[in-house]
């Protein structure tokens, strides 16, 4: 057959394929003009600070490895004896470091008592040869036991590397590179007489070697960028060398190993203990005390684990989240225990945990006591008064209180009459249980002033087996709640979820929010209450006399007023939001009660619509005689 026109069909044909390509690179774009560069090999990598202590019993003698064993090692010393060796040290990285040389003593010397370390002197000279005519003619740097007690140390130094970055400068000085040499003499005075005979250096000691990074190398800018490193830490690893640590006042300690202790550390000076992640654990045989911080001393916790012995077995408990029976340790002692003003702070990684039968934390019930939670934790701990009892004042900005449990108070019990202030800026307090009242805190009983301020973190997940599921507030207390904190998914065996006010409590609530705590989250007998501001989802009771002041907060729930007849006005700021409420009275008696608003409120039409009264056969309007506003029957 003839085509009779081939054109056209070409032309549909190329149209066709011209529409296949367009659709073939939709969603894509041309690049004209193209160009690459690439940079290989680049390498990153950190320098090796490595230091060695070797020692000799002459200047040219053999070395040994100091931490292979003693230094000085003699046990017939008399008046004028003298025992010279000579140390190195060693620079075996690719990175100049500083360097510290103390004299470490098993046991402090007891002062009042002979001591052997009281009459040897200690001379650091220069690194030769040296003769008894030398030694004679040197100055001592102070005696054993001086040396033993002076944490700054001996001997202070820096050394370069003998080959690395910058081992090739000098900034204008002559610097040390490789090794540096020391002769070290140790002599008994002629002065010590029979009091000192069949005595020893205490339980002997230790020739400690530490460093860190010096300013040496450059960087893009300078040789400060490692201005700030310091050789004032402490390395322990042991209980014993963690006591004698803060025996000699040490400002830095830090746990190099697992410690089990079967006494209390005393702190009576302002001591930090960075734990680099390592455990202080309660021997299985040990009942008491853990840490005592003495009247104005203090005492940082960072990076460390203090763990109180108990062992959690059993069936799981929903709000605890373990099994409550204890088959380790039952103590009678504290984690922490403080003495008047003593502090405590727990810093990030700092964690009080498994003690079973007293508190985790201690506090003097004198107002100076406090305990500061920046980043720690305090869990898994019971007590018949929660994981904290005391008094002071307790700052949490960020860390957890949760897991613990208790009869009046699961997580903490606050002493009355003192002027406690807790304030919670951030952190969580969850999961606590209480037997009794108050699931996370309580502080009921007798009068008391304390305060309670909540401005941020959450209280959620407490249950208590009477009422509060959060907290019970005493007699006279102040409850205050702002910011962005959280008050959620806490209960009661009896009612009251979130908090249980005792009479004349205060309450203040200017932001925040309160939901998700049970139908009667909350309840006020007598109180003063203020809430101006923040969300509450839940409905709640007020009973008795003083006043409710209602502003601009949001509640979704229902305020039921269970007021006397001689108490029957409730209070409205000047600017308010919908409330939603009922009264409890006899009908006779619905015609007194009545909102008051605060000075400078204008009534406008249809306020009375914002409150909405959930008694059936009453509404609320305006009663302009007496500038307030009414019930009345429909």
């Amino acid at each position: 057959m003839t085509n009779k026109n081939p054109t056209k069909r070409s032309l549909v044909l190329s149209v066709l394929s011209l529409l296949l390509c367009v659709s073939m690179f939709v969603g894509t774009t041309f690049a004209w003009f193209t160009d690459e560069v690439t940079s290989t090999g680049n390498i990153i990598k950190s320098g090796s600070l490595d230091v060695e202590l070797l020692w000799s019993d002459a200047v040219d003698g053999t070395y040994a490895d100091a931490s292979q064993g003693a230094i000085f090692n003699y046990q017939y010393w008399e008046p004028g004896y003298t025992e010279v060796k000579y140390i190195k040290i060693k620079n075996v990285g690719d990175l100049a470091f500083k360097f510290k040389l103390s004299i470490i003593p098993n046991v402090l010397p007891i002062a009042g008592q002979y001591n052997l370390a009281d009459v040897i002197d200690v001379y650091m000279l220069p690194a030769e040869e040296a003769d008894r005519a030398d030694i004679d003619a040197a100055t001592p740097v102070g005696t054993l036991a001086e040396l033993m007690a002076d944490i700054d140390g001996a001997a202070h130094g820096y050394l370069l590397p003998a080959e690395g970055v910058g081992s090739d400068r000098n900034n204008g000085i002559d610097a040390p590179k490789g090794e540096i040499a020391y002769c070290i003499a140790l002599k008994m005075r002629e002065s010590a007489d029979n009091n000192y005979q069949n005595l020893s250096v205490g339980e002997g000691f230790s020739v400690q070697l530490l460093a860190t990074q010096y300013t040496w190398e450059e960087d893009t800018f300078d040789d400060q960028y490692d201005a700030d490193a310091k050789l004032d830490w402490t390395p322990v690893a042991s209980a014993n060398e963690l006591k004698l640590a803060l025996e000699r006042n040490a400002e830095n300690i830090v746990l190099t190993k697992d410690i089990t202790t079967n006494e209390a550390f005393v702190v009576d000076y302002e001591a930090n203990i960075n734990g680099a992640g390592f455990t202080v654990s309660r021997a299985a045989g040990y009942t008491g005390g853990m840490f005592t911080v003495k009247a104005n001393a203090a005492l940082a916790l960072e990076n460390i684990t203090v763990d109180g012995g108990a062992v959690w077995t059993g069936p799981i408990n929903d709000v605890l989240q373990r099994g409550t029976v204890n088959t380790g340790v039952t103590a009678t002692g504290a984690i922490v225990t403080t003495e008047g003003n003593g502090v405590v702070e727990l810093n990030q990684g700092a964690v009080l945990q498994n003690n079973d039968g007293a508190n985790a934390v201690f506090l003097d019930t004198r107002t100076g006591s406090k305990l500061i939670i920046n980043g720690g934790e305090i869990i898994n701990n019971t007590a018949a008064a929660g994981a904290i009892w005391g008094g002071g004042e307790i700052i949490m900005n960020a860390g957890k209180i949760s897991y613990n449990s208790g009869s009046l108070g699961g997580a903490i019990r606050v002493v009355t009459n003192v002027g406690t202030v807790l304030t919670m800026n951030g952190g969580e307090m969850n999961h606590n249980y209480s037997t009794s009242q108050g699931g996370a805190i309580w502080a009921g009983s007798s009068s008391s002033n304390n305060v309670y301020v909540f401005n941020g973190g959450e209280m959620a997940y407490n249950y208590s087996e009477q009422v509060g599921g959060a907290m019970y507030a005493g007699y006279y207390e102040t409850v205050k709640i702002g910011g962005t904190f959280k008050l959620h998914d806490n209960a009661a065996a009896s009612g009251v979820g979130a908090i249980r006010f005792h009479n004349h409590a205060s309450f203040v609530m200017t932001g925040g929010e309160i939901y998700d705590n049970g139908e009667n989250s909350l309840f006020l007998l007598n109180n003063s209450a203020s809430i101006t501001g923040g969300k509450i989802i839940d409905s709640f009771g007020y009973s008795g006399g003083l006043n409710l002041t209602w502003g601009e907060a949001e509640v979704d729930g229902v305020i039921a007023y269970d007021l006397s007849t001689n108490h029957n006005t409730a209070y409205l700021a000047a600017e308010f939001n919908t409330l939603k409420f009922s009264v409890n009275e006899s009908d006779e008696h619905f015609a007194n009660f009545n909102f008051k608003p605060a000075a400078g409120y204008t009534y406008t039409a249809g306020d009375e619509a914002k409150l909405i009264c959930m008694n059936p056969g009453y509404e609320t309007y305006w009663d302009a005689a007496t500038q307030t506003f009414r019930l009345q029957a429909v």
